[in-house]
């Protein structure tokens, strides 16, 4: 019976799956070797920020939707400064309407997604780094603005290398349609956001801990999504940054025995493949592998581009940005479980 049976000893896999996956890891290589090489202020920022524009089921930006996202983060920076400029000695005035601006973000539901976070980064960044000096605001916004540039301009050419095609239209569909809640439930949402960061802003206004801005701006970035109020969701996304910083340290010790810049380009590549390959998948925990990957590239590039201290900074970065996201995860926890509570007495 044996010499009946037919043995199939070939297998073809379908490259064209791993396209979304290829762009995704290939095109963070590409950014990171561009911005590296260049190596203008901030650089180690531009791929943090193309993450966003090569999300799975993200569109290929048109040259009128590129620039009119530009002239929307200019506005915003613009105005952040300016508002740091003249706000920032009257701090009766100045956390008021931050808080404001904060939550205006977190209420609009006309602001795509990708530009409230860029919007947040900014009214956040701004302000408060001039608590430490306007010229470091003025830097951060000019550089923010350039990295922003950048990240659309080198996402848009990844895009004309691996086009859109079907597989793309599979993470786009498996979104779902956005649904758009009532001004009551939006305000609810906005507000819960402004109880768990209102701390964190006031301990980093009133102590000028500009240093460890990074745990303000990963809480606010991680406050967007409400599935984290689920504990088990909660769980995920601590561990996915954790094992991105863990990825981070590994990745900079190796680089320390070989410090040539193709080796960190490999490095980078095969962390991106575990992470994409976690990211680009019908997991209801995928999205949360995209910040995890964010954390890596985050922590590897502000060390290897600083010039003093980088063995401690590398730990420093892990453990704010793990205090960051084991923060909003308890703080939500904790908010949500009593107001279900409440929810409970009063019926």
């Amino acid at each position: 019976m044996l010499d009946k049976l037919s043995i199939n000893k070939t297998s073809v896999y379908n490259w064209r799956l791993s396209k979304p996956v290829l762009r995704y890891v290939l095109g963070t290589c590409l950014i990171l070797t561009v911005t590296t090489l260049m190596d203008y202020p901030l650089s180690y920022l531009t791929s943090i920020l193309a993450l966003s524009f090569m999300a799975p089921g993200t569109k290929p930006l048109s040259f009128k939707k590129g620039f009119g996202f530009i002239l929307v983060l200019t506005i915003l920076t613009g105005f952040s400064y300016y508002f740091s400029e003249i706000f920032i000695d009257y701090p009766l005035v100045f956390m008021p309407m931050l808080c404001l601006g904060v939550l205006w973000i977190y209420y609009s539901q006309k602001l795509p997604m990708i530009i409230k976070l860029f919007a947040l980064m900014s009214v956040l960044l701004i302000p408060l780094l001039a608590l430490e000096a306007k010229a470091v605001s003025a830097f951060v916004a000019l550089s923010l603005v350039f990295n922003t540039l950048m990240a659309i301009s080198l996402t848009q050419l990844m895009f004309v290398i691996f086009p859109w095609d079907k597989e793309d239209a599979f993470f786009e569909k498996s979104k779902g349609l956005s649904v758009k809640n009532n001004d009551l439930v939006q305000f609810r949402y906005a507000m819960n956001i402004m109880i768990v960061l209102l701390p964190l802003l006031l301990l980093f206004f009133i102590f000028k801990l500009s240093g460890g801005i990074l745990v303000l701006i990963f809480a606010a970035i991680l406050s967007f999504s409400p599935a984290l109020s689920n504990i088990k969701t909660g769980m995920v996304m601590i561990i996915a940054n954790i094992f991105g910083g863990l990825c981070a340290i590994v990745a900079y010790k190796l680089l320390v025995v070989v410090p040539i810049f193709s080796f960190m380009v490999l490095l980078t590549l095969i962390v991106g493949l575990i992470f994409a390959s976690n990211l680009f998948s019908t997991k209801k925990t995928a999205a949360i592998f995209g910040t995890g990957f964010s954390t890596f590239l985050l922590i590897l590039g502000s060390v290897t581009s600083s010039d003093d201290a980088a063995g401690e900074a590398v730990w420093a970065r892990v453990v704010q940005i793990s205090f960051a996201v084991i923060y909003v995860v308890v703080a939500f926890g904790l908010l949500n479980y009593y107001q279900k509570n409440k929810a409970l007495k009063n019926t």
